[in-house]
């Protein structure tokens, strides 16, 4: 190689060293101030995540660090769980977190409960008797919490006569004919039972028991009376016969007479015989579960303004008697609460203190303050630049935090965005306020919001009740997220009555008709189900279940293929640094293709 060569491609290799440092330089710079943006991010806000008891994700939210809880808290929402009562959040395995524990770092956070007092679980089930599909006899109703036997439910319920049958109780519904219902088994839901019977004995098979309830020696109430072949137990012929009421005495069941007293009858035992039984009594408890305390609420010495009571067992505070009790204003004066007279004036009530009596409690005041104690603080609210929603005003005097202002205040809101709290105006963006701050003048104060999650949490998965191929009766939609059973969608859902069919239930529809709906099924989609029927049974014999015809729909399932959160990362950084690298490395492979391009001409030359 000759002189000349060597200094042009030394020039070359120079060059191409040149060309790529800079986007180098470049590629690195980007990357630093990355690294340097997200890591001051990360430094100076944290996240915490809610999820519910049972580890699904609620929501997250995210404020500066050393924030209160209570603030990354605010309009959380805790799903509801039959029978629990929310008691706060927790850590996993840890303790609850309370409202002015500040936040450090990230963080998550669990719905925690605690059992639902017994006493204030008014839920029923309710039982309704049917004769055939659709006429309804009666319906009756018991306190779940009072676990009421069948039998108790069905005393003095009348099964209509039907020629040539005998009644023989009542039954829940299936494909297979009625099943028998235990009048021992405790009802535990809402049920829909039928009355059931069998073709009347032949003639020569008529031999009945019968057994004869009695009220004291003599008062006859009501014979009851089964064919002996049936072996019925005495629960069955006690069914529905009513026990007068005994003034301060309690009804303990039936029994038979003897010179020892009444010997109870064993619900269970079958009746042998003709019997005479007799109604039995036990002296009720002296504790009277009704009793009521209540207090008077007085403005002076007798001008009354209302009494409120509540269930003395129930042991309610005073507090929650008061509660929106309405003290007149008296001019020059302020109230001051409740208490009881006395001679050295009134005593002021503890609304913490249980109410163990009936009670009167006088309208308490004090003088005004001056007119230079009635200084407020007013802070106002906005959505948005100059667009007002509420102002709140305190008297300066009682230091009132942020967090009593913004106590009821509904942000508006914005299609995509999660409101994150309340904020000062600032050049640098808005300034998250600390709900446990006291206010100390006339602020102003703005709606703060952070991107929705990608995830769409409010999903929800409809399922259609139709009867017939294009009769639509209800739809109803539960939270995906929920995982809520097909049985909890079809509660209450009526199918109509269909003359000479008895409703069997629902199903899916399809080319080989009808398929049954698992009530125990997870609904994890938009569902179309249609009412099943069978015929009706006739008298003498029972015809095979027949599907309703035209009931066969089709629906469409689409699959949406979207890129992860680490692919849209990706070809981010791609798009920022790759491309600088990329035109990089282009401009060298140029240099080097022209510096080549000299070397050849000077050696022609």
């Amino acid at each position: 190689m000759s002189f000349g060569k060597k200094i042009i491609a030394g020039v070359a290799a120079v060059a191409t060293l040149a060309a790529l440092a800079p986007a180098v330089a470049m590629a690195d710079t980007a990357q630093n101030q990355n690294s340097a943006t997200s890591a001051q991010a990360e430094e100076e806000f944290a996240t915490v995540t809610f999820y519910t008891a049972d580890g699904h994700i609620i929501q997250g939210t995210t404020w500066q660090k050393g924030t209160a809880f209570s603030q990354y808290a605010l309009g959380i929402q805790a799903p509801a769980i039959a029978g629990k009562t929310f008691t706060g959040w927790s850590y996993s395995e840890g303790p609850m977190l309370k409202d002015t524990d500040q936040v450090f770092g990230d963080i998550s956070v669990y719905a925690t409960y605690a059992d639902t007092p017994a006493q204030d679980d008014n839920t029923q089930y309710t039982v309704s008797f049917y004769a055939g599909t659709d006429k309804l006899i009666q319906t009756v109703s018991y306190y779940a919490k009072d676990k009421a036997k069948f039998s108790t439910y069905a005393a003095g319920i009348q099964a209509p006569a039907v020629e040539g049958k005998t009644f023989t109780g009542w039954g829940f519904a299936s494909n297979n004919g009625n099943v028998a219902v235990n009048p021992d088994e405790v009802v535990t839901g809402n049920w829909a039972v039928y009355a059931m019977y069998k073709n009347s004995p032949k003639q020569d098979d008529n031999t009945q028991y019968t057994v004869s309830f009695y009220a004291g020696t003599d008062k006859l109430i009501q014979t009851v009376s089964y064919y002996a072949k049936d072996k019925a137990k005495f629960s069955q012929y006690a069914l529905g016969i009513q026990a007068p009421a005994v003034e301060g005495k309690t009804f303990t069941g039936w029994g038979f007479a003897s010179n020892n007293g009444d010997v109870a009858v064993n619900p269970d035992e079958v009746v042998t015989g003709n019997w005479a039984v007799y109604a039995m009594y036990k002296n009720s408890p002296k504790q009277d579960d009704n009793t009521q305390y209540a207090v008077s609420f007085y403005a002076g010495t007798d001008k009354l303004i209302q009494t409120v009571s509540y269930y003395a067992k129930d042991k309610a505070k005073f507090s929650q008697y008061a509660l929106g009790i309405q003290a007149p204003a008296v001019e020059g004066k302020t109230f001051t609460g409740w208490g009881f007279a006395s001679n050295n004036g009134d005593v002021a009530v503890n609304p913490d203190e249980v109410v163990t009596g009936n009670w009167a409690v006088y309208a308490m005041y004090k003088n005004s303050p001056k007119q230079d104690d009635n200084t407020q603080y007013t802070v106002s609210f906005y959505a948005g630049t100059d667009k007002l929603i509420q102002t709140v005003s305190y008297y300066a005097k009682d230091k009132a935090k942020f967090s009593q202002y913004a106590l009821g205040i509904q942000a508006p809101a914005v299609e995509g965005k999660t409101f994150t709290g309340w904020g000062f105006a600032s050049n640098n963006g808005n300034v998250a306020v600390n709900p446990d701050e006291v206010v100390t003048g006339n602020w102003a104060v703005y709606a703060m919001y952070k991107d929705a999650p990608a995830k769409d949490d409010d999903t929800l998965n409809v399922v259609s009740f139709y009867a017939g191929t294009d009769k639509l009766i209800q739809t109803v939609g539960y939270y995906a997220k929920d995982h809520v059973k097909f049985s909890q969608y079809a509660a209450g859902i009526q199918a109509p009555a269909v003359e000479g069919k008895v409703f069997t239930g629902w199903g899916f529809a399809s080319n080989d008709g009808d398929v049954p709906v698992d009530p125990d099924a997870e609904v994890t989609g938009n569902w179309a189900v249609y009412a099943m029927y069978k015929d009706a049974p006739k008298q003498d014999n029972k015809k095979d279940d027949v599907k309703p015809a035209d009931t066969v729909t089709k629906n469409d399932a689409k699959k949406n293929n979207n890129k992860t959160v680490a692919q849209k990362i990706q070809q981010a950084v791609l798009s920022d640094t790759g491309a600088a690298v990329s035109g990089v490395v282009v401009f060298a492979v140029i240099a080097l293709i022209g510096f080549a391009g000299i070397t050849i001409l000077r050696k022609r030359i």
